[in-house]
């Protein structure tokens, strides 16, 4: 935020763990998230697991991250994901809390079935977003908007863990849209399940000089939208070749997205939470 108002930001899209990121920044509480995301302190993959399945982790953080003083001053939208027919509903909420979003967002952040009972939303089966699209930019850059239909958005940041991943491949946009990989700030590092506070400090301090560094070069000079395609397009040059080398955690959701995008109603599929 030392180079973005939060009034200039129109949206913030976020699946899966990424719902925590999300939230909490459209809620003004990221001191929050650090401080949580810290105090877990999990060294090994097998205590973590135990954690998340047998003592109920991702609740447990879900309902500290969502309380009844929160205001999102920015539009937060999130995908779930409906089987057995595999289908992806967007949802979008704004202003002050409401005590119903917990029971979207459990939903939400359950892949692969994160949580012993699980999820029914209306009588339908829900599971993870991030089956069916693990990087949401359907809401911000499909050609209808329907959310924002009367925003004009001047950049579009993607933040990820897929070295591989291409937006371009979904979408025809003449919006600025910079992709980062955040693997690269830590060099592709593969401990993945390695939540101790000594690790968690460690990237969110590198991913900070990382986006200051990124942001810098973007806002420090010709902002206009031509100049910010080609400093865009000078970054993604000079990541291109590392990324390539590197495949992540995330690049096997990203592979079954194609079935979600597949059977997902573009017309229908976003809609309000109360």
């Amino acid at each position: 935020m030392e180079f973005v108002d939060r009034e200039e930001i129109t949206m913030v899209s976020g699946a899966s763990a990424g719902i925590f990121t999300g939230y909490s920044f459209a809620a003004d509480k990221l001191d929050w998230l650090e401080d949580i995301y810290c105090k877990i302190d999990i060294h090994k993959t097998s205590e973590l697991f135990w954690q998340v399945f047998a003592k109920r982790l991702v609740s447990k953080c879900i309902n500290a991250m969502s309380a009844n003083e929160d205001k999102l001053t920015i539009p937060f939208c999130f995908p779930v994901c409906y089987i057995p027919i595999y289908s992806v509903r967007y949802y979008w909420i704004f202003g002050r809390y409401n005590r119903a979003w917990r029971k979207y967002f459990r939903a939400a952040i359950n892949y692969p079935f994160l949580q012993i009972i699980p999820s029914f939303i209306n009588g339908r089966l829900a599971i993870d977003g991030g089956a069916a699209d693990n990087i949401p930019l359907f809401p911000l850059l499909h050609k209808s908007r329907p959310i924002l239909s009367s925003e004009k958005l001047d950049l579009v940041f993607v933040l990820h863990f897929d070295a591989r991943y291409d937006w371009h491949k979904d979408f025809v946009t003449d919006v600025p849209v910079i992709d980062l990989d955040l693997g690269i700030c830590n060099g592709f590092e593969k401990a993945h399940y390695d939540y101790s506070e000594k690790t968690i400090r460690q990237r969110i301090d590198s991913a900070y000089e990382y986006g200051k560094k990124i942001c810098g070069r973007l806002f420090e000079g010709d902002c206009s939208q031509e100049g910010l395609q080609k400093t865009i397009n000078e970054i993604f040059i000079e990541e291109h070749a590392v990324r390539q080398q590197n495949i992540s955690i995330d690049r096997f959701f990203s592979m079954l997205n194609i079935i979600g995008r597949f059977v997902r109603s573009d017309s229908h599929c976003t809609q309000k939470l109360f």
